[in-house]
């Protein structure tokens, strides 16, 4: 298997000299546009896979024909050339079985009888017989008989036609060979053509993949503009935008109701889950007038109770540190004034069973009246949030919340996990500023980090 660019002003002219010089069966692997300079008119450049062997055929043809012959061969089609040379061939095979078949069988040599007498002067002797019996006089052996040769023929055939085999074999083992062989910019297609994407859609594809957004699920958003869209609105860039905004919005899963009465915090270490607790806190006082109290489980993180309470006494709520399962039975009681419970526990990441069992053991028993939230960094990567994810499964929590918003540039990793876990969104924190930086999510927000809609909006009021 050999391979051989071309490059040719038109994709007819490129064409038009891989079929001239490499024949009919030629195998166009790639075609690009390309442009040699600054200002230089583009052109067509073709990479192209051939056999030698068919190659060979074809100028084997070519070389029995007179030269108004090969005029007319090399004028007409791929297909018709590809029919002109295996019919050549075909003659040729037969004309090579012939001769084969003749070769086959043995020369017989006339042997004249003995009673015969030829003279080589000038007077020659005739025989007393009228005729030669050539069967009486020739030895039998001599003779192959018919079904002898006829045997010898189809061995021929036949021979002939596991060759053919074998050669067509080896031509296989070369094209396999050689695409094995050819470097992978010659083998990929546009981008997301794997998923189903149409080449019209790849640069949306692209885009969705730069913001973060992991490969499967934004060929799931593109394959759903694909269905929803006219092949006449496809090309039109501000169309295609507004079915992938709205794919987004109908996709992402908000949850910002609070019906319990305990909210339970949970999330692996560094996730900002007591910074993002307090915040919530300040939220549901300040601009909800709720009456919430502050309980902490955590006692593993040297000083994360002293940390709560002042926080506590900043808002000016109640604060209880809980430090075994049996104190839940004394502090319920006097919780009934409160709205919200907001309860702190230590950041883990359940690497082993015993941390599994403490916070099990520490879970407030009131199952029933209970909203568990798994808060998770933004900058921690989509398979880590899924790991961790899949490890607090076992406390069957409610939604997630992401934090660090101010920290990254790319928001992917939100909509990736909604999609992922098939959890609901609940809040940000955007900030280290307490209690200002957070808010609750909205399917608008979601877009707008996924998108950039108010960076574009802001860059073209300063444009104006």
């Amino acid at each position: 298997m050999n391979l051989k660019k071309f490059e040719a002003r038109s994709m007819k002219e490129a064409l038009e000299m891989v079929k001239t010089q490499l024949g009919p069966d030629a195998v166009i692997l790639s075609a690009k546009e390309v442009s040699r300079g600054f200002g230089a008119s583009k052109t067509i450049e073709i990479t192209a896979a051939y056999s030698e062997n068919i190659l060979k055929q074809k100028e084997f043809v070519k070389s029995k024909m007179p030269d108004k012959l090969k005029e007319q061969f090399n004028l007409s089609s791929a297909r018709d050339q590809k029919e002109s040379i295996k019919k050549a061939m075909h003659e040729q095979m037969l004309k090579s079985q012939k001769m084969q078949i003749a070769n086959a069988v043995p020369k017989i040599k006339p042997v004249v009888s003995s009673t015969t007498v030829i003279n080589y002067s000038n007077n020659v002797a005739r025989s007393n017989r009228k005729y030669i019996d050539i069967d009486a006089d020739l030895n039998p052996q001599t003779v192959a008989p018919m079904s002898m040769l006829t045997e010898q023929a189809k061995n021929v055939w036949n021979n002939m036609d596991v060759q053919n085999l074998k050669t067509e074999i080896e031509q296989l083992k070369e094209i396999i060979l050689g695409f094995k062989q050819i470097p992978q910019n010659f083998t990929q297609s546009h981008p997301g053509a794997e998923f189903g994407v149409n080449y019209a859609l790849c640069n949306q594809f692209e885009k969705l993949i730069t913001k973060g957004i992991l490969p499967d699920i934004a060929a799931d958003i593109i394959l759903n503009v694909q269905e929803n869209i006219s092949a006449v609105d496809i090309k039109k860039a501000n169309h295609v935008e507004s079915w992938i905004a709205r794919t987004i919005l109908e996709t992402t899963m908000v949850q910002t109701d609070l019906s319990k009465k305990y909210q339970i915090f949970l999330g692996p270490t560094a996730s900002g889950k007591s910074t993002t607790m307090v915040k919530l806190a300040n939220d549901l006082i300040r601009k909800k007038n709720k009456r919430v109290a502050i309980i902490s489980t955590d006692t593993i993180k040297i000083g994360a109770d002293d940390q709560m309470k002042i926080y506590s006494q900043m808002l000016n709520i109640p604060f209880v540190s809980i430090k075994s399962p049996a104190d839940w039975a004394k502090v319920i009681p006097y919780l009934n004034h409160v709205d919200y419970v907001l309860v702190d526990f230590a950041s883990l990441n359940l690497h082993n069973q015993e941390e599994i069992q403490y916070i099990q053991q520490m879970l407030p028993q009131v199952m029933n009246d209970t909203q568990t939230h798994l808060v998770l960094s933004v900058k921690m990567k989509d398979q880590d949030i899924l790991d961790i994810s899949q490890k607090y499964k076992i406390f069957n929590f409610d939604d997630l919340i992401f934090t660090g918003l101010d920290e990254v540039k790319q928001y992917g990793a939100i909509y990736n996990a909604i999609q992922k876990i098939n959890k609901p969104l609940f809040g940000f924190g955007i900030g280290s500023k307490i209690p200002e930086d957070f808010e609750l999510a909205t399917i608008e927000r979601v877009l707008d980090l996924i998108l950039d809609i108010t960076k574009k909006n802001q860059s073209m009021d300063m444009s104006l």
